[in-house]
C-alpha cells in the first residue's frame, strides 16, 4: 500500500541511491538553472528544489543547515539563499516548471526540461511602461458618437436641475402660479366662445354675397338689349 508515500517511483533503486540521484539532480539545477532529464525525474527534482527555495526564503540558520543536508556544498547554499530565493519573495509556490520535450533515443523514455520560473518576466507583464503609446482606434466616428451621448445626457440632467431650481419654494408662490394658470385658461376659453359666432356671421355674409351675384346677371342682360335698341333708333332718325 502507498499511503503517505510521496513521489511517483523509486527509479528502480534503493532508498539511499534514490536520494543521492535526486540530490545530484538538484545540485545541477541550482548550478545551471535548467536541466533536461526523464519526465519522472524532472517532476521529483522540481518538488525537491521548491522545498529548498522555501528554506532560502526563511533565511534562518536552521534553514541553512537543512539545505546543507541535501546539497552538501556551502557555495550552493550561499547561492540559494542570496541569489535564487530572494527572487521569489512575492511568490507563494510554483518556483519551477516542467516542459515535455519528446522521447529519448534508444529506450523511448519521455524526456522533459526542468527550469526555474523567471519572476522578472511576470513583473514586466503586470507593470505597463510609460513609453507605451495608446492604441489608435480604427473607428473614430463610433467613438465620437459614444462621447456625444453622455454629453447629451449630462445636458438633459442640467436642464432638469434648472427646472427644479425654478419651481416655487413657498406655498404662496404655488398659489399665485395656480391662480395665474386659471386666469389664462379662462381667457382662452372666452376667446374661443367669442370667435365662434363671428365665424358664423362671416359665413352668412359670404352666402348673401353669393346670392346677390347670382341675381345681378339678369339686369345686365336687360341693359345689353337696351344698348342694342338704341343704335337702331339712332339709325332710323338719321334716315328720316
Amino acid at each position: 500500500m502507498r499511503h503517505r508515500k510521496k513521489g511517483t517511483t523509486s527509479f528502480g533503486r534503493l532508498l539511499g541511491q534514490k536520494k543521492a540521484l535526486l540530490n545530484n539532480l538538484v545540485k545541477a539545477l541550482l548550478q545551471n538553472e535548467r536541466i533536461e532529464t526523464t519526465l519522472t525525474r524532472a517532476k521529483e527534482t522540481g518538488r525537491l528544489s521548491e522545498k529548498l527555495i522555501t528554506y532560502g526564503k526563511k533565511g534562518t540558520v536552521h534553514a541553512r543547515r537543512q539545505a546543507y543536508k541535501i546539497l552538501k556544498n556551502r557555495d550552493l547554499v550561499k547561492k540559494l539563499f542570496d541569489e535564487i530565493a530572494p527572487k521569489y519573495k512575492s511568490r507563494n509556490g510554483g518556483y519551477t516548471r516542467v516542459i515535455k520535450t519528446g522521447f529519448r533515443i534508444g529506450d523511448a523514455a519521455p524526456t522533459a526540461i526542468v527550469e526555474f520560473v523567471e519572476e522578472e518576466i511576470t513583473d514586466k507583464k503586470k507593470k505597463k511602461s510609460k513609453t507605451d503609446k495608446p492604441k489608435t482606434s480604427k473607428k473614430p466616428a463610433v467613438e465620437k458618437k459614444k462621447q456625444e451621448k453622455p454629453k447629451a445626457k449630462a445636458e438633459k440632467k442640467e436642464e432638469v436641475k434648472v427646472e427644479i431650481e425654478k419651481e416655487p419654494e413657498t406655498e404662496e408662490e404655488q398659489e399665485d402660479l395656480e391662480e395665474s394658470k386659471e386666469e389664462v385658461e379662462e381667457a382662452l376659453n372666452e376667446g374661443v366662445v367669442e370667435e365662434v359666432p363671428a365665424e358664423k356671421e362671416v359665413e352668412t355674409a359670404e352666402e348673401k354675397a353669393e346670392e346677390e351675384k347670382k341675381e345681378e346677371p339678369e339686369p345686365e342682360k336687360e341693359t345689353e338689349t337696351l344698348k342694342e335698341k338704341k343704335p337702331e333708333e339712332s339709325v332710323k332718325k338719321e334716315k328720316s
